[in-house]
């Protein structure tokens, strides 16, 4: 199970990345039934897992809460003062359509002030294994543009190096006039569109295709359908006080 040190910090606030089947989990944890929306709730007792649609959950209860991913951005988010937390599913749809800002706004509406957030971004496909089309690129410098208006857009035409050390070779281009596509370098352009500054902002430089087989990524299992389905499992829980 992987920690950010960030988040660590926080007395009241235990969490990690690891896989669905990790002992170290929490046994009874609340999921949404993620659908790429923008869409996130607050934890209430009465909820099943797996049934209320969204892509986030937050709460200031006791509670074990989880997403769950195999490439896309697990966000964690916590108060300084561990009196609310937050589990988000970020694919690139449900960032485009607004749950960091819809996330951000739910500590807004309990009074917690924007600079009292830590965020961590668990392990993710990186650039150097997320190629996407000419089409894909053209769509997003339309509707995001803004956001990279001063800065570099969150994807290049040459393929970058792995952060980490591989295990599994990257995968080699498949489209012509493609491009390599940042997703958490996208998420925290969001984080700070919302008013959260980047020290505020701890990103896992794991890659799910390429760090190591243990990972879960649904691109890997497209290009070697040899390989068994797992999912990553990003859990945050206030503590007991």
């Amino acid at each position: 199970m992987q920690q950010a040190d960030n988040l660590g910090a926080i007395p009241g606030v235990d969490h990690g990345f690891c896989s669905i089947n990790d002992p170290q989990r929490p046994a009874d944890v609340f999921i949404c039934k993620q659908v790429h929306s923008a869409s996130v709730i607050e934890w209430q007792a009465d909820q099943v897992s797996n049934t209320v649609e969204a892509d986030g959950v937050c709460t200031g209860e006791h509670y074990p809460i989880a997403v769950i991913t195999a490439d896309c951005l697990p966000l964690l988010i916590a108060s300084k003062n561990a009196e609310k937390v937050a589990a988000v599913h970020g694919g690139w749809k449900g960032l485009q359509a607004g749950i960091v800002a819809n996330a951000i706004q739910r500590f807004a509406d309990e009074g917690i002030a924007i600079d009292q957030l830590q965020v961590a971004i668990g392990p993710s496909i990186k650039p150097c294994c997320y190629e996407v089309s000419r089409a894909f690129i053209t769509q997003f410098q339309a509707e995001q543009g803004h956001l990279w208006r001063d800065r570099q857009a969150p994807w290049s035409q040459v393929q970058p190096a792995p952060l980490l050390h591989p295990e599994i070779a990257p995968p080699s281009a498949r489209q012509a006039a493609s491009a390599w596509f940042d997703l958490s370098g996208y998420g925290v352009m969001l984080l700070q569109a919302a008013g959260i500054r980047r020290e505020q902002i701890e990103v896992s430089e794991v890659c799910t295709y390429c760090t190591s087989p243990t990972f879960a990524s649904y691109r890997r299992r497209t290009h070697h359908p040899e390989q068994g389905k797992t999912l990553i499992y990003s859990w945050i829980a206030r503590i007991n006080d």
